[in-house]
């Protein structure tokens, strides 16, 4: 009867929001989990002598971004407003949503804040790499407090929030040239704005000691990198972790959505092996001697933040497109920061900025009206300029105010809060730390003990002991051991096992001959 059905549909719906709440927290984690890819592939790309101060930006990252982004952030990302320009309620999660009796409306609302942090975390960590081994960590997490607080926020309700001016389902008026702007996961939001703040601190901060003292042409590899198996291994976690960014977007799995988010998983798998091979081969054309893992998961990266802002809207072969160029762009931008002798550790401008703003114009150009419908119903009457329907045109001015605003608003925001650090003579490290590393230099010494005294032991003939002192590189003084060992061995075995007669008259002696086998003791400097 009409009871029963009337019944059965509010417990699919139910079911539904269920469903939902689970994903979006899933899919967070997952987001969450792109902290450990940044800090491997951070690691691995700076000295052994700024280890700890890596990894305690890191951490100070994720503790800083979600204390502020729960007082400040979410309220002006997600709040109402009057002139959709940044949110004036629902600070510290005070809003209705939040306390409502109805379980499914509390549920969802506090899954979104979750994800809504991890994404806020991401774009703030972005300026960590560019700027390592010579930012204090005190600065940066006043640059972290500013992002996650306020620069990010901001932008974020643009597109995102219901009654933000660039969101093309705007709530309350219409949007900019009535279509909005389509950044579906943050190529503007999160990656622009990360990319935008890394290149300003940058300039300020200027390159590390000895990056380019040898000509305007210097590599990357000019400069000590501590692993590229931490590299590889960081870049893969984050590759892993974008699915959660990318799929996670979508906020719902009902209806058409379903379809959606695995089409989104398929563009953005295409997205970033385009962008790693596209590097690799550039790279290969340009240089059979020189090429390196990091650069083909810097090309990755680059083809994943691509996808972001496009990969609900365009068709499936149009990610292998958008892939192909961000390789190019990588290389590219990453060729431009070192001519003009601009000192970015982890690229991590070439990588958000170049490819967050690919991204955006590929959603300007290539999102598909079948696309658009499935995800904003059949009321949005739009598509990407090169497929000449009715307001591509509108589509495409769009995303160019859209990214304006963003260049005007992360540019003033973050070029702020670095004169105030320099006037505080808080922008950089001294001369002194920074040639000392800052692990010694500000937590307590050095992750890793580069050199050990090493003393091997040994007897003579005679039955007395002696003692050969070295230093060696931590880890080799076995080594060193066993060769000793081997040389001893040899010249008893020469002689049958037995002593070996000495020598002619003037012949040299093996300094070997009368030890016996050796034992070492080390202790770290």
């Amino acid at each position: 009867d009409e009871r029963s059905h009337r019944r059965r549909g509010v417990l699919a719906m139910v079911e539904d929001e269920t469903v939902d709440v689970v994903f979006t927290l899933y899919c967070a984690t997952l987001v969450f989990s792109m902290q450990i890819g940044f800090t491997l592939l951070e690691v691995g790309s700076v000295s052994i002598r700024n280890t700890k101060n890596i990894l305690l930006k890191n951490l100070l990252d994720l503790c800083v971004t979600s204390v502020v982004f729960y007082l400040f952030g979410y309220g002006l990302s997600n709040g109402e407003s009057e002139h959709g320009f940044a949110g004036r309620d629902g600070f510290a999660l005070t809003s209705s949503m939040f306390s409502s009796s109805v379980v499914e409306t509390s549920a969802r609302a506090h899954a979104h804040a979750f994800f809504s942090f991890a994404f806020a975390a991401t774009s703030a960590t972005i300026v960590s790499g560019a700027v390592a081994e010579r930012f204090p960590f005190q600065s940066y997490a006043i640059m972290s407090a500013a992002m996650a607080g306020v620069i990010f926020p901001v932008v974020a309700h643009w597109p995102w929030a219901t009654t933000g001016w660039a969101n093309p389902a705007r709530e309350g008026g219409s949007a900019v040239f009535d279509v909005g702007a389509l950044d579906y996961a943050g190529g503007g939001v999160v990656h622009m704005v990360g990319g935008l703040a890394a290149l300003w601190s940058v300039y300020m901060v200027g390159p590390r000691i000895g990056r380019f003292e040898h000509g305007r042409n210097n590599s990357q590899s000019s400069m000590p990198q501590q692993s590229p198996v931490f590299q590889i291994a960081g870049g893969l976690f984050m590759w892993y972790g974008w699915y959660g960014f990318n799929c996670g977007s979508v906020r719902t799995l009902a209806n058409d959505h379903l379809i959606i988010v695995s089409r989104i998983a398929i563009i953005t798998t295409l997205c970033a092996a385009m962008g790693g091979a596209t590097t690799v081969a550039v790279d290969w054309y340009r240089d059979k001697t020189a090429i390196r893992p990091v650069r083909m998961i810097n090309g990755v990266l680059t083809g994943l933040v691509a996808s972001s802002a496009p990969c609900a809207y365009v068709a499936i072969p149009n990610a292998l497109t958008i892939g192909a160029l961000s390789g190019l762009v990588y290389v590219w931008i990453s060729d431009l920061m070192v001519k003009y002798r601009l000192d970015d550790v982890v690229d991590a401008v070439a990588i958000h900025l170049g490819g967050g703003a690919l991204g955006l114009f590929g959603s300007a150009l290539l999102s598909t009206q079948a696309n658009l419908h499935q995800f904003f119903g059949d009321d949005y009457n739009a598509c990407g300029l090169f497929y000449g329907c009715k307001n591509g045109g509108n589509v495409f001015a769009a995303m160019i105010v859209y990214m304006l605003a963003i260049i005007g608003w992360v540019s003033a925001c973050v070029l702020i809060v670095l004169f105030t650090l320099q006037r505080f003579d808080m922008l950089r490290v001294s001369q002194e730390l920074e040639s000392h590393g800052l692990d010694k230099s500000v937590h307590g010494g050095q992750s890793y003990t580069e050199f050990q005294t090493t003393i091997f032991k040994f007897k003579d003939k005679s039955g007395s002991e002696g003692s050969m002192e070295m230093r060696v590189r931590a880890g080799d003084a076995a080594k060193f051991a066993m060769v000793l060992s081997e040389i001893m061995d040899s010249d008893i075995s020469h002689s049958g096992g037995r002593t070996p007669a000495p020598p002619p008259s003037g012949a040299p002696r093996s300094p070997m001959a009368n030890l016996g086998p050796p034992r070492l003791t080390t202790h770290e400097e």
